[in-house]
This record gives structure tokens, C-alpha cells and sequence, in this order.
């Protein structure tokens, strides 16, 4: 987080197309955002577009306006979003999902400063400081043939490579403070503790979905809290799909956990208070482990 912040610092105040490149939920709009507020056009709109979200022929008309009479149904001129994001700033969500034929427009953008609104004879400036993000490598695009090698290095004067949250040691912690302390300021309530149990479930946790996930489970987790601290049970962690870890590393060390926790169990005649004590775990930990491994409480007998 602390390399993302110093990057976002050496960018704020000088007109380099920023790229921004992460897994899907790492928080490339926040960063995009953070560029946005900190930087001299705060004043300015701060306009996103998700390439992804329109057609070809729609994307284009959302983005550059059109004329009266452009085609079916435009009875009147409409700007697009370049002229909504004029003096301030266009993130262009999901660029690596942009169609080739628009990509040569908005290159033209980037150097030239100018657009031309769909059926339009003319074109006219914009001053729009322009931030890409993507989930996919646009080099690899670039080498398919599926991006425009000239608009990849014109958007990649400055990249910010955002790592993903199971990468960034200690930020899923920090981050989880912050998200629960503005959940708490919206829904208007006292600020909630965190019990052990809980910090450590989500220290253990690989976090797929990333920060955006991360948000949503801990403001679904002050939701569901009637009490004055955040617990375990608080949170609903879902098993990462198969593809996403090391099957059998994982495996292996779960079936280690298993056969531990089993065998301390049987040794003390299925008393998880007297099992927790001898593991030196608290006894919600416990339980919250036997649940995840399938540790029923017939299983010490077996």
C-alpha cells in the first residue's frame, strides 16, 4: 500500500497518462480516484466508463456524443463523456476491452486533445486528463493483435501495478479497520472492536475477490454485529475455487490440521474447552476450525 502511495504522490501534479493494472477488485478506481482529489483538477468531474459495459457502436456515442441525426432516434445533439469530463478527469475502465476501431479514436484524443461527436462535420478540444485500467495484459493483447501497440505506450507513460490483497502483507488488516470504521459512520452507529478470532480468520484468508470483496464482507460483518465487537462468526469466507490454489499443498496441509485436531479431541474425550487449552487456541478458534475441516463432533469417537 505504501508503494502504491508513493507512486499516486509522483503523479498527481503532471499530465502522464496513468495505467493502472490489477486483478479484478484490487481498487483500481479508488487509486484512480485518490489521482482524481489529490491532483489539481479536484474541483473538476471525475467521469468513469467501463469499456466492457457497451457495444461497439454504443460505446462510441457514450463517449464522443453525437449529432441530431446521427442515426435512429438521435433527435437532438447529446455530449459524451469527454465533454462531461471536460477539465477533469476520464477513467477508462476495462481498456483492454475496448473494440480496435475505437481504440484509433481515442488515440487521436490522446494526441491531439480533440474528438468528433458521432455525425459530426467538426471536431472540437477537450481537456481531460485520461486514467486506463485493466485486468488483462495489454502486452499480450498488443503481441494477438487485439490492441493497438501505439495507444499501449501512450497509455502506459506511468503504470501502477496494484498487487493483489493476498500479495500485500498486512494491508487486508488495515484495510478491514477502515472499511468497518466508515461502515460505522454511515449506518450512524459506535465504533466496533475487533476480537482475535476475527483478525485472524481474515489474516488466513486469500481474499480472491481481492479489496473489493474485502469491503463487503466486513460491512456485511457491522451489519450483522448486535454487540460491541466484530466476531468470527461475523464473517461468511467462501472456499476459493479450485483454480485459484495449490491443490495439493492445500490439501495436504489441511488434512495435517485434521488429523491434529482429531487427535487432541480423542485425548481429551471430545471436551473442545479442554482440546482448546492444550492446542493454546481460543475455543471459538477451535470451533471455527473443526467447522471448516469437517470435524463433526461424532468424529473423536470414530
Amino acid at each position: 500500500m505504501r508503494e502504491t502511495c508513493r507512486l499516486i504522490s509522483k503523479v498527481l501534479h503532471n499530465p502522464y497518462t496513468v495505467l493502472l493494472q490489477g486483478e479484478t477488485g484490487t481498487g483500481k478506481e479508488v487509486v484512480a480516484r485518490a489521482i482524481h482529489e489529490y491532483g489539481p483538477r479536484r474541483a473538476q468531474a471525475f467521469v468513469v466508463q467501463n469499456c466492457a459495459a457497451f457495444p461497439e457502436n454504443l460505446l462510441e456515442s457514450e463517449l464522443f456524443g453525437y449529432r441530431k441525426g446521427a442515426f435512429t432516434g438521435a433527435e437532438r445533439d447529446r455530449p459524451g463523456l469527454f465533454d462531461a469530463a471536460d477539465g477533469g478527469t476520464l477513467l477508462l475502465d476495462e481498456i483492454g476491452d475496448m473494440p480496435l476501431s475505437l481504440q484509433a479514436k481515442l488515440l487521436r484524443v490522446l494526441q491531439e486533445g480533440e474528438i468528433r461527436p458521432l455525425g459530426g462535420n467538426d471536431t472540437h478540444k477537450v481537456d481531460v486528463r485520461i486514467i486506463a485500467a485493466t485486468h488483462r495484459d495489454l502486452a499480450l493483447l498488443v503481441r494477438d493483435g487485439k490492441f493497438r501497440e501505439d495507444l499501449y505506450y501512450r497509455l502506459a507513460q506511468f503504470p501502477i501495478e496494484l498487487p493483489p490483497l493476498r500479495q500485500r502483507e498486512g494491508d487486508a488488516l488495515e484495510l478491514a479497520r477502515h472499511f468497518a470504521e466508515r461502515a460505522c459512520v454511515f449506518l450512524r452507529r459506535a465504533p466496533l472492536g475487533w476480537s482475535a478470532e476475527a483478525l485472524e480468520l481474515l489474516d488466513g484468508y486469500g481474499f480472491p475477490g481481492n479489496v473489493r470483496e474485502l469491503k463487503g464482507l466486513v460491512e456485511c460483518a457491522v451489519l450483522l454485529c448486535e454487540g460491541e465487537m466484530l466476531l468470527a462468526e461475523h464473517f461468511s469466507l467462501r472456499a476459493p475455487p479450485e483454480a485459484e490454489a495449490p491443490l495439493k499443498l492445500r490439501e495436504h496441509l489441511e488434512q495435517i490440521e485434521r488429523d491434529l485436531l482429531l487427535a487432541c479431541l480423542r485425548r481429551n474425550a471430545g471436551n473442545q474447552t479442554l482440546a482448546a487449552r492444550e492446542l493454546g487456541l481460543p475455543r471459538r478458534t477451535l470451533i471455527y476450525r473443526m467447522g471448516r475441516l469437517n470435524i463433526h463432533f461424532g468424529d473423536p469417537r470414530t
